[in-house]
């Protein structure tokens, strides 16, 4: 049951909607997670992981979609670029170690 946070009468009414959100968040980021490490079996090469471009666009439809949703556009870019970074340094690993001879 979700309670709004209007309702939330003390913090541990607060904590425990928290606490769902961040299980409901691990979850999306393990999902995202299987489709980087399927982007990394598909790339050829270690410098395929950085895609500037790519990135850019995401985090610009990241800020659009931030205040859509009235949500500091700023804190969810730093969110994104933490979490491609980490991204692109995870691929990079995968991709050179199947390149490396036995």
């Amino acid at each position: 049951m979700t309670t709004a946070p209007a309702d939330c009468q003390t913090k541990d009414d607060v904590r425990a909607e928290i606490d769902r959100i961040d299980q409901a968040l691990l979850h999306l980021f393990a999902e995202r997670h299987r489709y980087v490490t399927r982007m990394a079996e598909i790339k050829t090469d270690p410098h395929e992981a950085r895609d500037p471009v790519r990135i850019e666009a995401v985090i610009a439809k990241v800020r659009e979609r931030s205040l859509a949703l009235d949500l500091d556009e700023d804190q969810a870019e730093l969110v994104w670029r933490t979490l491609i970074d980490w991204n692109i340094n995870y691929e990079k690993g995968i991709i050179t170690a199947r390149r490396r001879p036995l």
